[in-house]
């Protein structure tokens, strides 16, 4: 058979798998664990010295019950972490770490079932889950650990990295809580709040709630690790070049037959770069809730002399693994390991799979000590706020080609004055000062303002102002800098996606906006070099660029580099407070001019 055709046939990532496993909690009774590979029992952390009861043996509010056998993990951690220079803070939100891996209900996406969360905390925007109105991050993050699905809330789906992550931070707040630290908290609520976890924490959390070493010979537990799967590449190439050639015998243009399979190919190999799971003790690793499967115990010939059948249940496959048998594990559960195994490759073995990083939780007390030292920025936060109006936004009616705002008769002129001047104080702020701010509220619903342009109204939103200022002041010096000519640039001359491609970086070292501005001066530098020429505008008009005019805007593009080393100040635009609030290019309404398309009544 050939590397192609060897491919068609992978097993299907949301089937439960048992094999070289163990299922550590249901949502009924707990099964004993089977398996070949030595676990930890209840005499086993008998040997050690005496487990915390508090942190061993209580039972959680929520999330799945702790059966005999995972009972019997946390105590032999306690046991083996007693043994460590350890100090108690750490010891303690280590073993709480395990607890959540153990209870929790989360189980990962598949092609059928995307990620999601419980929708009364969490919000889908921009691919991103961000928090729900009025929701503290505490709270949402809990919320994880509730039992869902039969109560009409879907259970929650999350990906490897994001639910590790999560997992970890789930074990500071049980910390946090067991010791009635208020104030620790509300300091983890403030450090989460507005940020994307993981991409957005500073520093990843390194050095903060964790941190980073390399070496695999001295996990503790309660440390999560990652498995690298060395036949990614290999294996997504095998399933793009599969898909291609379906799709070309399909009879797709080559072009579109290419980026089909690409797309395809990623999606079918989404997260296998590796694997994520946490160390236990005794050379033993856990992930956490798998899968599920809602099935009955019996066969449809089980049931009572009513004629009904035993009920459905809820079955989480949480999985306790040796050394040996997690890297088997990966070799099953990869469809791009698969792929190299059917494409026959003698090289695929399970000692491939190594412990490539480790995540070790610090002491709590760290984290207070970081936050005190870098406390959130309240003003910047007041500001934008401050941009939120009390009014009712208009409901906007479409009129032929036009759209029409219709404003509520008790809509307050005087609360858009001060809107007026609220825009008018964040466009004054230090623009590196409050630019980061500024792009984590651009999912900000809250409205502010009515605008026009044409015959278009726009309700704009607090995170339409945010977005709008960060955009405009992140591209400012490329973009004031282009030569005035017809036409539009081409596609190809986009040096923004410099910032997109590395927002989590940047983001994560604070990096300022003059740096940011700079760095796009740079790749704009480098690809004006295939600029040859405008395309035609709206107005069918478009321009080819002198040599002269090329060489122009590279030296201006080498200035304001250079301004913005030397004076490490990001430029910005001239301020000018409009009478009417209003975003560049739009026009604002006063009662007199809202009057003229009528009033709706409260």
């Amino acid at each position: 058979m050939d590397s192609q055709s060897q491919i068609t046939h992978l097993p299907n990532k949301s089937i439960t798998r048992t094999t070289a496993s163990d299922t550590i909690g249901r949502m009924s009774a707990p099964n004993p664990i089977h398996s070949s590979a030595p676990l930890p029992t209840a005499e086993a952390a008998a040997s050690g010295q005496p487990a915390d009861a508090a942190a061993v043996t209580a039972e959680q509010s929520s999330g799945l019950p702790l059966s005999e056998k995972a009972a019997a993990i946390l105590a032999r951690a306690e046991a083996i972490l007693r043994q460590e220079a350890i100090s108690d803070g750490e010891r303690r939100v280590r073993i709480e770490i395990i607890r959540a891996a153990l209870t929790g209900t989360v189980i990962r996406p598949s092609d059928d079932s995307p990620e999601m969360r419980n929708p009364a905390y969490w919000l889908l925007k921009h691919d991103r889950f961000v928090l729900a109105p009025g929701v503290s991050p505490v709270e949402a993050i809990e919320d994880l650990w509730v039992l869902h699905g039969a109560d009409g809330i879907p259970v929650p789906r999350i990906r490897c990295l994001k639910y590790t992550t999560l997992i970890l931070i789930k074990g500071i707040i049980q910390h946090l809580r067991a010791t009635g630290n208020d104030t620790g908290i509300q300091a983890l609520n403030e450090f989460l709040e507005r940020r994307v976890i993981p991409e957005e924490l500073p520093n990843k959390g390194y050095d903060i709630l964790w941190k980073r070493h390399f070496d695999a010979d001295r996990l503790l537990p309660g440390d999560q690790v990652w498995f690298d799967n060395p036949f990614f590449d290999r294996g997504r190439e095998l399933f793009r070049e599969r898909f291609q050639q379906q799709a070309m015998h399909a009879g797709k243009p080559e072009d579109e037959a290419m980026e089909w399979a690409r797309l395809r190919a990623k999606a079918m190999t989404a997260g296998e770069e590796g694997s994520n799971a946490f160390y236990v003790g005794d050379d033993h690793f856990l992930l956490g809730a798998d899968s599920l499967v809602r099935s009955f115990r019996g066969t449809l010939r089980d049931h009572d002399a009513a004629g009904q059948l035993p009920p459905h249940e809820q079955v989480f496959t949480q999985k306790l693994f040796s050394l040996k048998s997690f890297r088997e594990h990966m070799m099953e559960d990869n469809f791009s390991v698969q792929a190299c195994l059917r494409a026959g490759s003698d090289a695929v073995h399970p000692d491939c799979f190594t412990i490539e990083r480790v995540r070790a939780p610090l002491d709590p007390e760290h984290f207070l000590h970081y936050h005190a030292q870098h406390p959130r920025d309240a003003a910047f936060d007041d500001l934008i706020d401050a941009l939120a109006s009390a009014n009712p936004p208009p409901a906007l009616k479409q009129h032929g080609q036009t759209t029409q705002p219709v404003f509520a008769t008790t809509y307050n002129w005087d609360e858009q004055e001060r809107v007026r001047l609220a825009v008018d104080a964040v466009m004054q702020a230090d623009p590196d000062a409050i630019w980061w701010t500024l792009r984590e509220h651009i999912d900000d619903d809250r409205y502010v303002l009515t605008a026009r342009r044409g015959n278009t109204t726009q309700n704009f939103t607090v995170g339409m102002i945010c977005s709008d200022l960060a955009d405009a002041r992140l591209c400012l010096c490329f973009t004031r800098r282009l030569p005035l000519v017809p036409g539009r640039l081409p596609d190809s001359f986009r040096p923004e996606r410099e910032f997109l491609a590395n927002e989590h970086e940047w983001r994560a070292v604070g990096m300022p906006l003059f740096a940011m501005q700079a760095a796009l001066c740079e790749v704009a530098i480098r690809d004006w070099e295939t600029v040859l020429e405008t395309q035609p505008g709206e107005d069918g008009r478009h321009h080819r660029f002198s040599p002269e005019e090329k060489n122009r805007y590279i030296r201006a593009l080498q200035a304001e580099i250079d301004e913005r080393t030397r004076t490490r100040q990001a430029a910005c635009e001239e301020v000018i407070l409009p009478c009417l609030p209003a975003p560049t290019g739009w026009e604002g309404f006063d009662a007199e001019t809202a009057s003229g398309f009528g009033n709706e009544p409260e």
